[in-house]
């Protein structure tokens, strides 16, 4: 269902995300779709769609650049450490590198996880890490990020 800004956000996706910069910015856009958990009769009835759509959603995507203008621009993330939850192939944790310290990109597919590490090295950023996982068990210690950026996150 999509929501817009100031959209309440249950707790324990809030704290899910906030775990990771504890104590310092969580940064949400102004245009966001907030997915609740579903049921396993949902699950059932969706299939594999969510397998499906990343190549299509990401093409159809603004530009990293674009994204972090909506955000309040580059100075968000100048200099941070940030946590790209749900990061899919990479894009937007790449166009963050370039203003970034460090990026770490966490999503729960495998496969994207290894399209976003061939776009990293094609591209040559050096300073973003991509790894699976779920944003429910980060594998990150408290206060490791200055940022935690979710966009386009099932």
């Amino acid at each position: 269902m999509p929501a817009s800004a100031g959209t309440r956000v249950p707790g324990r996706m809030m704290s899910a995300a906030a775990a990771g910069s504890r104590g310092n910015e969580l940064a949400c856009p102004t245009r966001f779709n907030l997915h609740i958990p579903m049921s396993r009769v949902a699950q059932d009835s969706v299939g594999d769609l969510g397998m499906r759509v990343p190549a299509q959603s990401s093409a159809l995507r603004p530009r990293p650049h674009d994204e972090l203008r909506e955000w309040g621009g580059s100075s968000l993330v100048r200099r941070k450490r940030v946590l790209d939850l749900g990061c899919g192939d990479g894009r937007l944790a790449l166009g963050v590198a370039a203003f970034a310290t460090r990026v770490e990109g966490l999503d729960p597919d495998p496969e994207v996880i290894a399209n976003a590490k061939r776009n990293a090295r094609k591209a040559g950023v050096r300073n973003v890490r991509f790894a699976a996982g779920a944003a429910q068990r980060l594998p990150y210690p408290d206060a490791a990020f200055d940022l935690v950026i979710l966009s386009w996150t099932l």
